[in-house]
């Protein structure tokens, strides 16, 4: 009761100004309460397409559910996530972006010819493949096609099945990813081969297939045969000369071209009869011999004449010999090493060795010969190959400390992440304080101070009067003599005759208990 007297008691500015005060407190701690009781928000899809997505706002507006759009993901509640998600899957949301053999559940009817049915077949053909694919991890968008032949019943000859697979990565898709997916779409359709499908990247090329550019694969497996060799050396010398004391680099040349070498060769010393033939022929003649004579022309002068015959023999012998063969032939493939050249630079500090010795030179190089046959050793070092070494010993300068970043600490880190959340509480928290101690409780007290005006405490007043008056101020302000040495400071001259009068009442008194006591002690005299 006395709460409301006092707020009836002030001016209708004060009563007003008390009233906004009071209102921005309670929208300040509401404010502060609903943030720190608010369910925070969590991803509910992202990365799909914008009328899929449109889709599912759509059905949250309508469902009254709260969301937040950032870029292409939801965010919805946490609390509620797997109840919506549950609610958007029992309406088919979201729409898969691809669509596979569903499609055939949309074609029947006695209308539907067989080119309509083969056209619809290759696409859900493709759509399935495409869902295969983009559940690969690192996959971002994929597209297939596939060349499908109409071949015709009259036809002899029937060309090769062909198909290409587009795709965006997020990540480098190495040799060996891109040929499955060759041979995953070669074995989902019939007839066609692995080599005939072409893996294509619209940023890196064609990846595998057809004109498979493959010259970058050597390079990166250099750079990484080249990184491994640069760590398994430093993990020998750090033992011996301290972490950050030595300095490594590795250069790995390997082979970009395929080249295949055939030979043939043949043994003349294992030669063996394989086939041999004997031919041979006779063959006789006979002829008139002599000269013209007298006797020949005679009519009996021919019998006495001489003649010659001659016998001819032929012998032929062939001979077929096997001799043994060897064939050799040699696939040399890209990646192989050709050369490796290593550089080793070396703390002279860290390695002990006195500058002022006599002999510091051979004890240099002597440790430098002993790093080298180490290093050779652990990198497989060929000389005949090419290979190289190079060590140097010198000091490193120091850093400098200004130059350093510091790692950040657990506090930093803290303050990092929760500094203007943590800011933006107590800012708030100081409003509310300032509103209750600044404003409303002056406002409230105003009128009590008011109360204990110089009429109240004056002469006229009185002791009770007085008393009364600084009884309510004392019940008002929690340090009573605080405000009366205020209030005496202010008024000194009320102050004074304030006092004079307490003064002359406690004379008054004094005398009266005198007069009382003098009159007891009388009247126990008369008595006895």
């Amino acid at each position: 009761m006395k709460f409301l007297d006092t707020l009836k008691a002030l001016p209708v500015s004060r009563q007003l100004m008390l009233a906004a005060a009071v209102a921005g407190m309670i929208a300040a701690m509401s404010f502060l309460v609903q943030g720190a009781t608010r369910d925070p928000m969590t991803l509910l899809y992202s990365g799909l397409e914008p009328a899929h997505a449109g889709d599912i706002i759509k059905e949250l507006e309508q469902s009254g559910t709260p969301y937040e759009i950032k870029g292409e993901a939801i965010f919805v509640p946490q609390g509620k996530r797997d109840a919506i998600r549950f609610t958007l899957a029992q309406q088919g949301l979201p729409r898969p972006s691809v669509q596979g053999y569903e499609l055939l559940d949309e074609v029947n009817g006695f209308s539907v010819t067989s080119e309509m049915y083969n056209a619809a077949y290759w696409r859900a053909k493709e759509g399935e493949l495409t869902r295969t694919i983009l559940a690969i991890p690192g996959v971002s968008s994929a597209r297939v096609h596939i060349g499908a032949n109409l071949r015709s019943g009259f036809s002899r000859s029937q060309p090769n099945q062909t198909a290409s697979v587009t795709l965006t990565t997020a990540r480098d898709m190495t040799a060996g990813q891109a040929e499955a997916i060759q041979y995953m779409v070669a074995l989902a359709v019939a007839g066609l081969r692995a080599e005939d499908v072409a893996v294509i990247d619209p940023v890196k090329g064609i990846l595998a297939g057809p004109k498979a550019n493959r010259t970058e694969e050597p390079a990166v497996a250099a750079a990484t045969q080249a990184s491994l060799l640069e760590q398994k050396i430093l993990s020998l010398l750090e033992p011996r000369v301290g972490v950050g004391n030595a300095r490594v680099s590795a250069t790995v040349d390997v082979s970009r071209q395929r080249q295949v070498t055939s030979a043939v060769t043949f043994d003349p010393n294992s030669r063996v009869i394989r086939n041999r033939t004997t031919n041979d022929s006779t063959g006789a003649s006979a002829g008139a011999g002599g000269g013209m004579t007298v006797a020949s022309n005679l009519p009996q002068g021919g019998e006495g004449g001489g003649g010659n015959t001659s016998t001819n023999k032929n012998s032929t012998e062939t001979v077929s010999y096997e001799i043994n063969e060897t064939r050799t032939e040699v696939e040399t493939l890209p990646g192989e090493v050709q050369r490796i050249t290593i550089a080793v630079l070396l703390n002279e500090q860290a390695l002990g060795i006195d500058p002022a010795a006599a002999d510091v030179a051979t004890l240099t190089q002597q440790m430098a010969a002993d790093f080298e046959q180490l290093i050779a050793s652990a990198a497989g070092i060929d000389t005949a190959r090419g290979d190289t070494i190079s060590i140097e010993l010198m000091p490193f300068q120091a850093v400098p400390v200004d130059d350093l970043i510091e790692v950040p600490g657990m506090v930093e880190q803290l303050m990092e992440r929760y500094f203007w959340s943590g800011l933006q509480a107590l800012l708030l928290g100081l409003v509310v304080i300032v509103l209750g101690v600044g404003v409303v409780r002056p406002m409230l007290v105003q009128k009590s101070k008011d109360a204990l005006s110089p009429e109240d405490l004056g002469a006229g007043a009185g002791a009770e009067g007085a008393g009364r008056a600084v009884a309510s101020g004392a019940d008002v302000e929690s340090d009573p003599f605080a405000y009366l040495k205020d209030y005496a400071t202010d008024r000194q001259e009320e102050t004074a005759a304030l006092l004079q009068q307490w003064l002359t009442e406690d004379q008054q008194s004094g005398q009266t208990d005198q007069i009382a006591t003098a009159f007891d002690n009388r009247k126990v005299a008369v008595n006895e």
